[in-house]
């Protein structure tokens, strides 16, 4: 019998669906592209389109024309939460919980470069990108479902037995944070160029779950929503013909999420108790980020490195959630190298590395839904050109995240819960050039 709850906090699950997905600090997600999965590292480009997002200033570097690219990335999700097998004297027999819902994150860029200038626009999707699907309930629930005794609504759902292991529990959820950037890019010269622009940021974070009991149903439906504006600038340099260094300063974006709630539980007990009552509002930046890449021909027009870095700056940004007061995170980076082998000018082959390291979250801070975890990941693929004007990409990567388990009981989980994700991802992309 699949498992329906929800208790006293479990909305704090949306302040964290826009954690990584496969890239990214605590909210950021730089998987945009798919020639960044392909790579992994991107901040000096001037070969795509997807330039325009990553190097922006890069963009007056690349061939004359008019550039379209429409990218698709699939990524296949394994969340899990291993539940330890008691609490107190209370035995728990959940085991592990798991959510196995995918994701599918489109990216549009477009750039039109003509001779010493080049303006650009993309649709990307900078935080969230994921839905989540506990069918039979999570660490969270778990602990929200203890008897009254122990401070959660079992005894209210199921009566003086009710309990975790007798209570119908799931929640789901969704987050997609959508970004609209535009801007342009000048060569100063012939080795230097300057960028920048504005980026909107339409963001949404939608929940909904209940609980059955012998007793009672609680029904529980949530929508934060809010958009702002942010800046970005950028700087590309070539000194020399096969070296080429691309860096990209993105501004924190402001975002105030106002709370849209259906609550059913006893007095609002659930969203009164995170302070997520319908009309509430809540603070919770978009970091800013700085990107650097180093793009260098090892055997010039054949093989090609590109280490980055992308330092996301979580310290300046403003996050009113309890659990972000209580680990402070900051400051997260991606740190990586990509390879790439110009087999002829039909057919490309990349391989990528990079290492994700989340800084600053406690164990018992980590969300149970969506857990942020250190990761590393491996990224492949090939870029193939039939005609001049015309790049397909393929690419696919394999994620191996660091579990962890949470050292003491909060509302999120039970002390022991190991947190782990497991993810795989394939994407393709089409690019055509128009002149």
């Amino acid at each position: 019998m699949r498992k329906r709850f929800i208790a006293v906090g479990v909305v704090l699950l949306m302040v964290g669906l826009a954690s990584s997905l496969q890239a990214g600090g605590v909210i950021n997600k730089q998987n945009l592209s798919a020639d960044y999965i392909r790579t992994l590292n991107r901040n000096a480009a001037t070969d795509m389109a997807d330039a325009a997002v990553y190097n922006p200033a890069g963009t007056a570097m690349m061939q004359d024309g008019l550039y379209m690219k429409a990218d698709v990335i699939y990524l296949m999700k394994d969340y899990s939460n291993q539940l330890p097998s008691a609490i107190g004297p209370l035995s728990l027999t959940g085991g592990t919980l798991d959510s196995d819902e995918p994701s599918i994150i489109p990216g549009l860029f477009a750039v039109y470069k003509q001779d010493r200038w080049s303006v650009f626009f993309d649709v990307t999707i900078p935080g969230g990108g994921g839905q989540v699907n506990y069918n039979d309930g999570n660490a969270r629930t778990t602990m929200l479902s203890l008897p009254g005794a122990f401070g959660g609504l079992g005894t209210y759902l199921g009566g003086p037995t009710g309990n975790p292991n007798n209570i119908d529990q799931s929640i789901e959820a969704d987050s997609y944070y959508v970004g609209y950037s535009l801007g342009g890019a000048f060569k100063i010269f012939d080795s230097l160029s300057l960028g920048g622009g504005v980026r909107y940021v339409d963001a949404y974070q939608k929940f909904k779950g209940k609980a059955q009991g012998a007793i009672n149903t609680v029904d529980v439906k949530i929508e934060r929503t809010d958009e702002a504006f942010n800046y970005f600038l950028g700087l590309d340099y070539a000194p020399i013909k096969d070296l080429n260094i691309g860096l990209t300063y993105m501004s924190n974006t402001p975002l105030n999420f106002k709370a849209e709630t259906k609550d059913t539980s006893p007095t609002q007990a659930i969203s009164r108790s995170v302070g997520w009552e319908d009309g509430t509002h809540e603070r919770e930046d978009l970091p800013g980020y700085v990107g650097v890449g180093v793009s260098y021909f090892i055997i010039p027009g054949t093989l090609r490195i590109e280490p980055n870095l992308t330092y996301y700056l979580e310290k300046q940004a403003k996050m009113e959630g309890s659990r972000f007061q209580d680990s402070m995170p900051g400051n997260s980076y991606d740190m990586g190298v990509a390879l790439e082998y110009i087999l002829n000018p039909q057919w490309k082959f990349s391989v990528g590395y990079m290492h994700t390291e989340i800084k600053g979250m406690d164990s018992v801070d980590l969300l149970p839904e969506a857990p942020e975890l250190d990761a590393d990941t491996i990224g492949l693929g090939v870029v193939w050109s039939p005609v001049e004007r015309l790049s397909i990409t393929a690419s696919a990567l394999k994620v191996w995240y660091q579990s962890v388990k949470t050292d003491a009981n909060s509302s999120r989980a039970p002390a022991d819960t190991e947190y782990d994700k497991d993810v795989w991802g394939v994407a393709l992309g089409i690019q055509y050039r128009f002149f």
